[in-house]
């Protein structure tokens, strides 16, 4: 289903599967990107993180490059096993509260070099 509302993000999305762990208050969750953007990601989770809770973050964007950083959970998505009706992922948004400068202008660089070859 797609969304037909109105886009509310300040910053272009890319699809851009890449490795993450997102560094919960109970453990280590590792996944990857469903999409990326200089101002947050979208992942998908085996454990369902509170709205507004605060993750550490590393993304592996890059052989020898990652960029750490801390980001809040602003929505959260449960994606349905349609067999047995229960969870099995949760498709969750995550906004960058802190990045260091020069990580912000690498993926504002890799989001602007992936829109160009889009076209």
């Amino acid at each position: 289903m797609e969304w037909k509302g109105e886009e509310r993000r300040r910053f272009p999305r890319v699809v851009f599967p890449c490795k993450i762990t997102a560094i919960s208050p109970i453990r280590y969750l590792n996944s990857h990107t469903e999409n990326i953007s200089e101002g947050g990601i979208r992942v998908l989770l085996e454990e369902k993180l509170s709205p507004y809770s605060i993750v550490g973050i590393e993304i592996f964007v890059d052989k020898g490059k990652s960029i750490r950083c801390k980001g809040r959970i602003v929505w959260v998505k449960e994606k349905i096993n349609p067999l047995e009706s229960v969870p099995v992922m949760y498709d969750t948004g995550i906004e960058f509260t802190e990045i260091n400068d020069c990580d912000r202008e690498y993926l504002r660089k890799l989001v602007d070099k992936l829109l160009s070859t889009e076209k």
